[in-house]
């Protein structure tokens, strides 16, 4: 996958309200190391100190049409959410990085964080009054896309303007668009960028590469919908083509590029590429996010590429699944907490295949689907066949995830984590970029662990269904899903 993530509107509300609730700022606790010298230094500069830092880390989303909602632009603005800001900050929830601590470094990480100088800068100036003593800098620019010598651009836009919309009490609207690159001979995407239309709505998006043996269910797809696109949520929808087996759909998926808010266009690992057949097509898929509203959207994807004879390294996307039987709590009841009950109601919703899949992933993972148990905890080993590269993590569950974790050979003395989520958000997905590749040797173990809360269930809000049920591997939000995501080289 991708990036680097901008403010997200659940994440700023709970800092809003942690402040709004919480005592007055000279008396929130500073974290070790955030109060040195505060007592005997005077207090940072606003114009020096902390403008170039929200100009740098916060502004890109605290801006009129960005995700947050409000924005951080003039000094006004600042200094007037400076408490808001000092509590976020002092919670570690903004600017926000999913990796907790066990993670390893990855590419553009420092640009996401705070430094343990800006951090002490922001709070210390907020507990001084958050005075002002200069004006705002300007957001910083995002760079614009490279295109080096040899490759081309490629400006994919949607056929049409399309209205987001839900049903009563939904809000997330998932949907898929046919976009053509028109490639005359095979290449390689090397990046990628997504313009969205409506940057406050647009949360994140994906972009799937189509072969010649799906085209003609995407354009019935296409076609079938009123207004452009489809419906689809989970993936686009589209059975596996090119004769694709269930191993074969695992080990190498047909992922192009994601995009999430804040995440700019990082180009692929210096060598590597996705191959994108000639006469390929492209189906691009929007999660809007109706919290911010309603408003006509026309998204883009702008790609750069490389003819084959680039001979790059083909990146290759692996899924690794694990079975989800999450039962009801104990102070919950209902007729769809009998797991019977909800394997119905997935063939009901989504066709009797989607009743398999359970099954199929616990015979995957467990090796026996015979007598599932229930679990918070789902987990799944992958073994390495081929010497393998390993570029990127990423991992996807939906609103009752609480944590997920990649690892390599795990349990041993070479084992190292790919990634680690302590605390998951599904309103804040993303994929990381290795500093350091990791190579992976045939016979070693990769592994997704996954924990899931039902307790999110009975808080509610931000979409969280409250209908109890045993939640099963499924494509609605009302399901869930235990995905772990890696980019790799193979050989």
């Amino acid at each position: 996958m991708t990036r680097s993530m901008r403010n997200g509107t659940r994440i700023v509300l709970a800092a809003a309200a942690l402040v709004a609730l919480a005592a007055p700022l000279a008396a929130l606790p500073l974290a070790r190391g955030d109060n040195a010298g505060a007592s005997t230094a005077a207090a940072p500069s606003f114009a020096k100190d902390v403008a170039p830092v929200v100009a740098e880390k916060c502004a890109g989303c605290h801006r009129p049409g960005g995700i947050a909602p409000f924005s951080l632009i003039t000094a006004r603005q600042i200094s007037s959410s400076s408490a808001a800001i000092a509590a976020a900050v002092q919670a570690n929830i903004m600017p926000p990085w999913p990796p907790g601590r066990r993670s390893p470094e990855y590419v553009g990480q420092s640009t996401r964080i705070l430094s343990a100088q800006q951090r002490r800068s922001i709070l210390a100036w907020a507990r001084a009054g958050g005075k002002i003593d200069g004006p705002a800098r300007k957001p910083t620019a995002q760079k614009g896309l490279e295109v080096r010598q040899g490759e081309t651009l490629l400006d994919l836009k949607m056929q049409a303007t399309y209205m987001p919309t839900a049903a009563t009490g939904i809000t997330d609207d998932y949907r898929c668009f046919l976009l053509d690159p028109k490639l005359a001979g095979d290449s390689f995407v090397t990046s990628a960028r997504i313009v969205p239309g409506q940057p406050k709505i647009v949360h994140h998006v994906i972009l799937f590469k189509v072969g010649a043996a799906q085209l003609a269910d995407a354009k019935r797809l296409d076609g079938g919908d009123a207004g452009p696109g489809w419906s689809c949520f989970g993936g686009t929808g589209l059975p596996a083509g090119d004769g694709a087996g269930i191993a074969d759909s695992l080990n190498n998926a047909n992922w192009v590029a994601a995009w999430a808010p804040g995440w700019g266009g990082n180009r692929l690992p210096e060598g590597t590429g996705v191959t994108l057949p000639a006469g390929s097509k492209i189906v691009m898929q929007v999660h809007y996010n109706l919290l911010n509203g309603r408003a006509p959207d026309r998204s883009r994807a702008l790609l750069t590429v490389a003819p084959a004879s680039a001979k790059l390294t083909p990146l290759q996307t692996v899924l690794m699944p694990g079975p989800v039987e999450l039962a009801c709590a104990k102070s919950e009841q209902g007729k769809l907490c009998d797991r019977n009950e909800a394997l119905f109601d997935l063939a009901r919703k989504y066709g009797t295949s989607a009743a398999f899949t359970p099954a199929g992933l616990l015979i995957l993972c467990r090796g026996s689907a015979a007598n599932p148990a229930a679990s918070a905890v789902s987990r799944c080993d992958r073994r390495i066949t081929t010497p393998t590269t390993i570029y990127i993590a990423a991992g996807h569950m939906h609103l009752l995830g609480a944590s997920i974790k990649l690892e390599l050979n795990p349990g041993t003395p070479q084992a190292k984590v790919l990634l680690d989520i302590p605390r998951w958000d599904f309103h804040w997905q993303n994929a990381y970029t290795l500093a350091n590749p990791i190579k992976a040797e045939a016979g070693d173990i990769v592994r997704v662990t996954c924990r899931h809360d039902v307790r999110k269930r009975q808080h509610g809000g931000h979409g969280v269904p409250k209908t109890p049920r045993y939640i099963l591997w499924g494509e609605g939000t009302t399901d869930e899903m235990c995905l772990g995501i890696l980019q790799v080289t193979r050989g």
